[in-house]
């Protein structure tokens, strides 16, 4: 834990971030291989019941707050208000305690009620008690996670993205051992049931968050000069701050929220849907615990790169726009569009061409789970595109925009889900597939009309970002022909999950060296990384010399 704190530019902090959130993302991926054995179907039903409710009131509770303080502190900072920044961030804090305790009580206090929201009046299956029992034990990290994200966002307002993206780290880490070993102990040790560990394992997002918790605490305490200055100046009114902190928080929590809230819906309309056109109460729990948890866990690792980007790019963004710097403007959320589409698009890619073998190196074989994540994958570019967009329009006070075309995609979604569900049930597509390409369409939507309305006000078109896709375009057919015909030659044969991970290891290399050097032939990469931002992390991965 030594080192003091630094600050970081904004394409070393994207990539700063992005490699933490890589690390995090697949060892949480990994890390459901043997979790998911443990807990087995019925376990992973609950689980993903359960955190689909925490992750509602999660939301409500840190995703507008700690990204406005970054915004709003990242401003005053270089406004050289010092004192005022301070005092954003403790108003902050305050109003963080009060949301979070009083979701804490509600999860405590209404478990049972939420709970048979999913299940209603299911027969069979995982029980109301069951998913009522989770909820209540996951309720307990509402009382730490949301600390953790305002620490973390006070240090990105300061543009201090190693040690919030260290902690990242940390909080993983231990989070999986922590899960892993309790719910191993209590299952086959102590021979307690499968929820007892599903609640144990929910309960280890707390353990992990108050671990990176006191990393940063001790950090910052360490570096307590990068936050002082000798400028004196009287600060803000109370009033004057929070009225900034509740402008940008507002349209971050109710497009947050409103993505929750309507992916729980969604889960509740796959559940209604896949009952009507005939799947039994187990598979169609199963079937919607896959959709909506363990597929989008394996998405996460291109996903990683949106969130690394919106946690970097927030600051910087609203530091430009304070200063009427509108080209860095344009240029940070173009290189943002561009670094998505550059690592992103050819990694769906090749996930959706092996989804069968990826998928059951993870959970093992089964019906569904391919399928849906051959589509799903290509839903995560398309989100993490809009994550980008949306953040970088909150920053520059176009929050309200946000608010409204996300709130319209997530009507198109669920107007199109149980229509598409029966649509494909009827023409021979798995019903289940008929979620995801509403929640395709219903992103797409928002994306279209995001990008729109910030051409429209600013005046800052998207060319540069459009000009990369298509220069990525020839690469990814190149590594898809590449691949069909190695996959010929070297057919997928009936490998344990085991001996699956070397094997998908060479695709992925040589799918890998064939994109990554067109694509750099074709000028994609350096259009969204300096060459001196490349020659610095290649020196850093020791690949060339100073």
């Amino acid at each position: 834990m030594g080192g003091k704190l630094k600050k970081n530019s904004f394409a070393e902090g994207a990539v700063i971030t992005y490699g933490a959130i890589v690390i995090t993302k697949i060892l949480g991926a990994l890390y459901n291989i043997p979790f998911y054995g443990i807990i087995g179907n019925r376990g992973s039903v609950v689980y993903s019941f359960a955190f689909s409710i925490y992750a509602l009131f999660l939301d409500i509770s840190t995703s507008g707050i700690p990204i406005a303080i970054s915004i709003v502190i990242s401003e005053y900072a270089s406004k050289g208000m010092y004192k005022t920044k301070e005092k954003a961030y403790g108003l902050g804090l305050k109003i963080v305690v009060a949301v979070s305790v009083l979701a804490f009580l509600i999860l405590q206090i209404f478990a049972t009620q939420l709970a048979e929201f999913f299940i209603n009046d299911m027969t069979n299956g995982v029980t109301i008690n069951e998913v009522a029992v989770a909820i209540r034990a996951v309720s307990f990290c509402l009382l730490v996670v949301p600390f953790l994200s305002m620490k973390r966002g006070y240090l990105q307002g300061h543009k201090c993205l190693s040690a919030s993206s260290t902690s990242q780290v940390i909080e993983q880490i231990v989070r999986i051992v922590f899960v892993l070993a309790g719910a191993s102990l209590v299952i086959y040790a102590f021979k307690l049931s499968v929820i007892v560990g599903v609640c144990v394992a929910l309960f280890g997002a707390c353990v992990g968050a108050g671990a990176a918790l006191i990393y940063l605490i001790i950090k910052s305490r360490k570096s307590k000069e990068l936050f002082r200055c000798e400028v004196e100046e009287e600060a803000e009114s109370t009033k004057k701050i929070l009225k900034k902190i509740f402008t940008y928080c507002l349209s971050i929590v109710l497009v947050s929220v409103s993505v929750s809230l309507y992916n729980i819906v969604d889960m509740k309309l796959l559940l209604v849907g896949l009952k009507e056109v005939g799947y039994s109460d187990p598979y169609t729990q199963q079937i919607t615990s896959i959709a909506s948890t363990w597929v989008p866990k394996i998405c996460m690792i291109v996903s990683a790169l949106s969130m690394g980007l919106t946690n970097s790019i927030a600051p910087h963004m609203a530091e430009s726009f304070a200063k009427g710097k509108m080209d860095e403007v344009k240029f940070k959320l173009n290189q943002g569009i561009g670094i998505i589409l550059v690592v992103a698009v050819p990694m769906a890619v090749g996930v959706s061409m092996f989804s069968e073998p990826v998928y059951r190196i993870f959970y093992g074989y089964h019906d569904f789970g391919s399928s849906i994540l051959a589509w799903a994958i290509f839903l995560n570019v398309i989100s993490s595109i809009v994550a980008v967009v949306s953040m970088s329009m909150q920053s520059i006070d176009m929050g309200k925009h946000v608010v409204i075309f996300t709130l319209v995609g997530i009507v198109v979604n669920a107007c199109m889900d149980l229509p598409f569900i029966y649509l494909f049930n009827n023409i021979g597509i798995p019903a289940y597939l008929g979620a995801t390409a509403a929640s395709i369409l219903g992103e797409a939507v928002t994306l279209t009309l995001l990008l729109v309305a910030f051409y429209k006000k600013h005046k800052l078109g998207f060319t540069p970002a459009f000009k990369i896709l298509g220069k990525i375009t020839v690469p990814i057919l190149a590594m898809v022909v590449v691949l069909f015909i190695l996959r010929i030659v070297w057919p997928e044969p009936d490998f344990t999950r085991g001996w699956l991970i070397p094997y998908l290891a060479v695709f992925g290399i040589v799918g890998a060296a064939v994109y990554g050097v067109l694509a750099y032939l074709f000028g994609a990469i350096t259009d969204v990384m300096d060459k001196n931002t490349i020659k610095g992390i290649l020196r850093k991965l020791h690949l060339v010399r100073k």
